[in-house]
């Protein structure tokens, strides 16, 4: 099984899964060809057993903000995922390379939910 790692290959920390409940992770426009995108397929298979899974990515709308992720952790396209869904990858599998862990505070203030269910409003 392929093990999630940090992209200097480090093991996280578990501390870090407590206090950043988000890990990142960022694609270039040449891996998304190349089919690195269907770790959202996966992980959309399980939501049933798995509701607690969530994938976010910046909203579209907001250029400024995208540019400003996509300027700070390289790649086109940069997701945010919470700890289950970063869990149901490393059980499936899946070689995520994560490039860093953020607070909910970090996350964009408009994002977009690419993966999980819809919060009740």
């Amino acid at each position: 099984m392929l093990r999630l790692r940090w992209s200097d290959g480090r093991p996280r920390p578990s501390y870090l899964t407590l206090a950043m409940p988000y890990h990142v992770v960022a694609f270039t426009m040449a891996q998304v060809r190349q089919g690195a995108l269907g770790f959202q397929r996966d992980l959309g298979a399980v939501l049933r057993e798995r509701p607690e899974i969530k994938v976010y990515s910046a909203s579209p709308f907001d250029l400024d903000e995208r540019r400003r992720f996509k300027d700070r952790f390289g790649g086109d396209i940069v997701y945010f995922l919470n700890d289950a869904a970063s869990q149901e990858c490393e059980r499936m599998g899946l070689d995520l390379n994560f490039l860093a862990d953020l607070s909910e505070d970090e996350l964009p203030r408009r994002r977009t939910l690419v993966v999980g269910m819809p919060e009740p409003r």
